[in-house]
């Protein structure tokens, strides 16, 4: 493979297991991937399973997209990855995010309070961890102290990549960070957040050139592409339900639509308080999708034949992406054809690369 491409390994469609989730890394080294990405959500424990695929494949990166810093303390997230750098001898990708409000409250039971200040400070602490040093850090909102490896770490430095929405998310990923991890980013927006990762780069002494600028970007080939659409649209309204991208969308200039599908997310909440647990499944929008324009739908997802996917992953390149992160979608009735369809996607989009 003469171009750089990665894929981000779909967790969640019912009867996924741990073994074919590995099985879909090691089809992605077949074909020529860089690197394959786990997701966490509501499924399986990430860190467990890039062990597992970590272990059963040779030469592909292995990575998460994303683990959320809120549940797990920085010490945490360090041994988990010089344990999965070893097991895969010096191929992970740390991939970190701040998550969700409703997912961390609702889920983990814990206070939901980000901040940009706090994102640094947990990868400084993850970062002098995995290079096996003694710890005496206390910041203004973390604290690692009297702490040190008992092994010594395969890699002094493992790269660390951000997930961000936010601008000044953005601009600390050019400042500290090895690689960002964008997702659901029109074309628009893809420049907005390369041009302020450079100037993050530049304030901090850096180039753009040190940074991976990664796209994770929702792609299905289908003969059929119409129900897969509409099943994208009622995607980008259930992502709406979260603050975090609802911001995202409106800065991206998707203005009218952020606010008609925060208003009908309102109106859901009132009408059932219970119902956003956390949606039974991905792509419940409750009625809100008709507030998706089709621009919206057809800027964020890439959705066709196998040409016509190849070609759209491949012009992200000409907007500063470094490395376009497949992520296979679709719902179907069976493993079987979810399977087929995941990998006819990934060997589509390697096509022109």
């Amino acid at each position: 493979m003469s171009k750089r491409l990665g894929v981000t390994i779909p967790p969640h469609n019912s009867g996924l297991t741990t073994g074919l989730l590995s099985s879909l890394v090691r089809s992605a080294e077949s074909l020529g991937y860089e690197a394959a990405f786990l997701p966490e959500a509501w499924s399986y424990d990430t860190t467990t399973v890039m062990m597992r695929c970590a272990m059963e494949s040779s030469s592909i990166k292995i990575g998460s997209a994303i683990l959320p810093i809120e549940a797990r303390t920085p010490a945490q997230t360090a041994m988990a990855a010089v344990a999965i750098d070893d097991a895969s001898d010096g191929r992970l990708i740390l991939g970190l995010g701040v998550g969700h409000r409703h997912k961390e409250e609702n889920w983990h039971g814990l206070n939901y309070n980000p901040s940009v200040g706090r994102f640094r400070e947990y990868v400084e602490i993850v970062r002098e961890i995995t290079s096996g040093k003694e710890m005496s850090y206390e910041g203004n909102y973390l604290k690692c102290t009297d702490y040190r490896l008992g092994i010594t770490p395969v890699r002094p430095t493992i790269p660390v990549y951000l997930a961000a929405l936010g601008l000044r998310t953005h601009r600390l990923v050019g400042e500290m960070a090895d690689g960002v991890l964008a997702y659901y980013a029109a074309p628009g927006w893809v420049e907005v957040i390369v041009n302020t990762i450079r100037q993050g780069a530049e304030s901090a002494g850096r180039a753009l050139e040190d940074i991976d600028v990664c796209l994770m970007i929702p792609t299905q080939v289908t003969d059929d592409p119409e129900p897969a659409l509409e099943l994208a649209r009622k995607q980008i309204a259930w992502y709406n339900a979260f603050e975090n991208y609802n911001y995202m969308f409106r800065m991206a200039g998707f203005v009218e639509e952020a606010n008609a599908l925060k208003a009908a997310w309102e109106k859901v909440r009132e009408r059932d308080p219970d119902l956003l647990e956390w949606q039974e499944e991905q792509g419940n929008d409750c009625g809100t999708a008709c507030h998706v324009s089709d621009e919206m739908v057809e800027s964020i997802f890439v959705i066709g034949d196998e040409a016509k996917v190849a070609q759209r992953i491949d012009s992200y390149r000409s907007l500063g992406v470094t490395m376009p992160i497949v992520f296979p979608q679709g719902t179907f009735s069976d493993v079987k054809s979810a399977m087929a369809s995941y990998l006819r996607t990934m060997s589509a989009a390697s096509t022109m690369t």
